[in-house]
């Protein structure tokens, strides 16, 4: 499980950069054209949103229903990353801060729902 964990926080450091390929190059550009100081300052808001998914597969003790915070909380972050426009204007790299703290709903919906149907089907499989 400690993989699969590790896995989750590899795709939550490289989601921002890999949800913005779509846009092209330009796009990818704006969060990389800051250097090693923008990819730590995106990294550590990102964290954010990361350490709750980690907090909620520690909670859950099926990987399977893992896939409803993480799936809902990169998925949230994902739209939210890919639709940011910072070239549109001068306020809008503020949006980088909240991206991660707008996804925590998402993410505590699929971590409520995961964890209930974690301790329903255990219920369940200890009966039969």
């Amino acid at each position: 499980m400690t993989k699969i964990r590790l896995l989750i926080a590899a795709a939550g450091i490289l989601l921002p950069y890999l949800a913005r390929l779509p846009g092209g190059l330009a796009w990818v550009e704006q969060y990389t054209a800051a250097g090693v100081g923008g990819f730590l300052f995106i990294t550590a808001l990102g964290g954010v949103a990361l350490g709750w998914m980690l907090v909620w597969t520690a909670l859950i003790r099926q990987p399977r229903w893992w896939l409803l915070p993480c799936g809902l909380g990169f998925g949230s972050l994902a739209w939210a990353h890919g639709s940011l426009d910072l070239s549109a204007d001068a306020q809008a790299a503020i949006a980088v801060v909240f991206i991660p703290i707008h996804a925590l709903v998402p993410i505590t919906v699929g971590g409520v729902v995961g964890l209930a149907m974690d301790r329903l089907t255990r219920r369940t499989t200890a009966q039969a």
